[in-house]
């Protein structure tokens, strides 16, 4: 019934003085997604004079019937922008298409292609409502990018069984270095996907804290060894008596040495110091000497007392005394006299 009633209806149309052919479109419209309605439109045709039920919202160009007679319009395929990227995870073996990347700001469901002009298309479920265009629109014209690998510096201290520095990327060689120093250093990648990016890895020395022994010598010797097989020990320059500082130089640029105690060096005056020269010698304990066991003393005997008798007779002491001295001189008188006969 609905395709007698087209029948009838083309040709009213063909009668009308307007001559209205199906490419003559007047109106036009995006897809939207919702009905689109003219303006005092009754039916809707297609272009095989199929009446519609209601108003279309599929793209396409259908006839309006409107009281100042059929009009055609179109529904036009909404422009939907798809960029084109390189796939960075892409490896030599997954399927072609893989190798890229769509992303568009409309949610929609779609399967790229690619047809025999390397151009893109996109396969889909839109009944044609929808104009995908790519950017870029051909494969050659994708740039292809790697993976770019970036690292921080590094600044570690140095360890005798060596500093390592590990990638992001799995299964990437570590960078193993022995020495302390300052390096530039980038990963050993896959130059067909990746970019490494070099980066500064500083190794400074381990510090060594020593406490040495106070070392001297007398005015006039040789200064003793200051060198062994990890540091060489430098002292201020003089030959006098005095102290002298020591500094220290390490012999591998892995360690750096730090003097904590003994970093004087004393050079001694002999004359001051003689007392060092001399053998020290041991003091033997004294003996002691035991006493022997007194022996009791013997009671004492007593003297018999002599008793004073008494005479009669007092002497007095003066007297006799100037009796001896006038002896004395007349001894003396003679013998002087007798000498000058």
């Amino acid at each position: 019934m609905k395709r007698l009633i087209g029948v009838l209806l083309a040709l009213i149309v063909a009668c009308i003085p307007m001559r209205i052919q199906a490419q003559d479109v007047s109106l036009s419209f995006e897809y939207t997604g919702q009905k689109i309605k003219v303006e005092d439109a009754t039916k809707y045709y297609s272009t095989d004079f199929e009446l519609l039920d209601e108003a279309p919202s599929d793209c396409g160009i259908y006839i309006a019937v409107t009281s100042s007679g059929p009009k055609y319009y179109e529904i036009k395929p909404k422009d939907v922008e798809v960029s084109v990227s390189y796939n960075k995870d892409w490896r030599f073996g997954d399927p072609e298409i893989e190798k890229y990347v769509c992303e568009c700001k409309e949610d929609l469901n779609f399967k790229l292609m690619i047809n025999m002009n390397d151009e893109f298309e996109a396969e889909n479920d839109y009944n044609g409502n929808y104009h995908f265009i790519f950017s870029p629109s051909k494969t050659t014209d994708v740039k292809v990018e790697k993976t770019r690998v970036e690292h921080p510096d590094v600044e570690a201290i140095y360890n005798e069984e060596g500093t390592f520095i590990y990638s992001t990327i799995h299964g990437v060689e570590p960078i193993k270095l022995t020495d302390a120093g300052e390096y530039t250093v980038s990963f050993d990648l896959d130059e067909a996907y990746y970019e490494s990016v070099p980066f500064k890895v500083t190794i400074l020395p381990r510090t060594v804290q020593l406490k040495l022994v106070k070392q001297t010598k007398f005015v006039g010797e040789k200064d003793p060894v200051f060198e062994n097989e990890d540091y060489i020990l430098t002292r201020e320059p003089g030959e006098e008596a005095g102290d002298y500082k020591l500094t220290v130089e390490s012999k591998s640029k892995n360690y750096r040495y730090e003097l904590l105690s003994g970093d004087v060096f004393t050079i001694l005056d002999r004359r001051e110091n003689e007392t060092l020269k001399k053998p020290y010698i041991k003091a033997e304990p004294k003996e002691e000497k035991k006493e022997e066991p007194k022996k009791p003393e013997e009671p004492k005997k007593e003297e018999p007392k002599k008793s004073k008798v008494p005479t009669g007779v007092l002497v007095d002491k003066s007297v006799n005394l100037v009796l001896l001295s006038l002896s004395v001189a007349g001894i003396g008188y003679f013998v002087l006299k007798n000498k000058k006969q």
